[in-house]
């Protein structure tokens, strides 16, 4: 299976909705809701280049298979600029040889954030449903681990 990475469309959204809803309800968030509209916004600001949001696509024959979201902003302590992931799915049935376009997306996002004068970078696994070996890739290329997020719903 082939896969593509590019910029997303606006065309595009309906596609990105669903895999987004879909990672929400099968996830540690299933309980947060979706907006529709607020996935809207997250397209619409991933297709502009000089936008502080980062968004990927994958595609295969001609489908959307999975994406990646992120996004700069000053540390809340300085005016350094951090860029973070905000999510990276892909469809479960579609994972299959996706490492390749992981780690395309992940360096066109280094290579975003350090066009955009980032500090560092910060790469997370917060869903619950990250395949298993995520967490050991992102560590092949350069992340190192440095603490934990701990999490209680209210």
């Amino acid at each position: 299976m082939a896969f593509i990475v590019r910029k997303p469309l606006i065309e595009d959204f309906d596609q990105i909705n669903l895999i987004g809803r879909w990672f929400q309800e099968n996830s540690l968030y299933t309980t947060c809701g979706w907006s529709d509209e607020k996935s809207l916004r997250w397209v619409v600001e991933g297709t502009y280049p000089d936008s502080n949001t980062f968004m990927r696509v994958v595609e295969s024959e001609g489908q959307i298979v999975g994406f990646f979201l992120g996004h700069i902003t000053e540390y809340f302590f300085s005016t350094k600029q951090i860029a973070q992931d905000l999510v990276m799915v892909f469809l479960p049935q579609k994972r299959a040889g996706i490492i390749k376009p992981t780690i395309k997306m992940l360096k066109e996002f280094e290579a975003w954030a350090v066009d955009k004068g980032a500090h560092e970078i910060c790469i997370g696994i917060t869903s619950g449903i990250a395949g298993p070996g995520y967490e050991q890739l992102i560590k092949r290329i350069g992340y190192r681990e440095v603490g934990s997020v701990m999490k209680k719903e209210v």
